[in-house]
């Protein structure tokens, strides 16, 4: 496996896992006793902050081909 599709695939693989974590989110947000609770903010901060992350790491791969 070459890397370019190893990166596509974890880019594929990162994007379904996104998904999920939305859905899961949506779902949590549907129940009333949980929906004000501030772990939902953390959450999401964290999952964008990884994001980020893994951008930041694809674009400075590329540029520094």
């Amino acid at each position: 496996m070459d890397r370019g599709r190893a990166i596509y695939r974890f880019a594929e693989l990162y994007v379904a896992t996104l998904v999920f974590a939305a859905l899961l989110t949506a779902g949590w947000l549907a129940l009333p006793n949980i929906a004000g609770a501030p772990e939902l903010a953390g959450v999401w901060f964290a999952v964008g902050g990884f994001g980020m992350l893994v951008l930041l790491l694809i674009v400075f791969g590329y540029l520094t081909r």
